[in-house]
């Protein structure tokens, strides 16, 4: 009787219920229409990119045409998972472009990381049980079951529906619930590196991909692949990091936290063959170009757009 009461339920939120799920729609969508009959630009993001480019703009200057799957609460895992399995063979991508705040690209968890098991294959489950948790039974079995379940692994939305609808609770944005995937228990210390590193992973025409000496930075795994897969595609990465008015106030002490991390997320990105547009440096913008705090004006987002399509075109 409990079996048949959790498979009913596994039946019935699968028939009726539909959780948040911005860039697998978007992956889904693009994946379904005609590809190579034109080159494209891809435009992944943790945040929306129209905040700092104008994405057609760039397209045009670059003579591309712009393929945009950014969402909010986007992960460097989700990327991925969507380049790794889900980008035609057919498509001529010839550049991306990652727009991305500040420690996004880090995170192990996000709002709508459930969608990684959607995204995922089983054959890709091996690889994200090594990575996510390695020697940890409990985690490995847990990932599993959200990826077995629909239901377990988006019980979070589904409670937050149940509880409205009785007028219990009142109602809560979606992206404030996270069903992700588990991320490394952290104790305030640098996460250790995986112990078990397999020496080469398969791209996605066959060949090979070293692991760097040492292996990657643990807490930029997934950069790493993302930027290793694009580069056996042989399609160039631009990472942006989106600014804020205060990076262009003076007077502000440095912050060696952060100045840690930049570094290694550097590290990162240039052991991955991908590239890094300091927006900060780019000649006339300043804290003039923002409307906000966090986002620029129509003439600041013209400034990094015609920057970002020099650099990638190289002129």
């Amino acid at each position: 009787m409990v079996l048949l009461t959790l498979v009913g339920a596994e039946l019935g939120v699968r028939a009726f219920y539909s959780a948040p799920a911005p860039m697998l729609d978007k992956t889904r969508a693009y994946a379904a229409r005609p590809h190579g009959q034109a080159p494209e630009l891809l435009v992944f993001g943790t945040c929306l990119p129209e905040q700092i480019i104008q994405t057609q703009a760039l397209g045009e200057q670059l003579g591309l045409e712009v393929s945009n799957l950014a969402t909010p609460a986007g992960t460097a895992r989700l990327f991925y998972l969507v380049l790794k399995h889900h980008i035609p063979q057919d498509a001529e991508i010839q550049a991306i472009v990652l727009p991305f705040g500040t420690r996004d690209l880090s995170k192990e968890m996000a709002p709508h990381e459930s969608q990684v098991m959607a995204l995922a294959p089983w054959s890709e489950m091996p690889n994200l049980m090594r990575w996510a948790c390695p020697d940890d039974s409990s985690c490995a079995s847990e990932l599993l079951l959200r990826k077995s379940s629909y239901a377990y692994r988006n019980r979070g939305y589904i409670a937050n529906k149940v509880w409205m609808s009785i007028g219990v609770r009142e109602p809560i944005p979606g992206y404030v619930l996270s069903p992700g995937a588990i991320a490394p228990p952290q104790d305030g210390a640098a996460p250790p590196p995986p112990k078990a590193k397999p020496a080469a992973e398969p791209s996605l025409d066959g060949e090979l991909l070293a692991e760097p000496a040492g292996g990657p930075d643990p807490e930029f795994q997934y950069l790493h692949r993302f930027l290793l897969l694009a580069k056996a595609r042989n399609i160039p990465v631009m990472l942006v990091p989106l600014p804020t008015r205060a990076d262009f106030e003076t007077g502000r002490a440095p912050d060696p936290t952060q100045a840690e991390y930049q570094a290694r997320l550097q590290a990162t990105i240039s052991a991955g063959g991908g590239t890094l547009l300091q927006v900060t440096d780019i000649p006339g913008l300043g804290a003039q170009d923002f409307t906000d705090d966090v986002h620029l004006s129509q003439e600041g987002r013209a400034k990094v757009t015609a920057a970002l399509g020099r650099a990638m075109s190289g002129s």
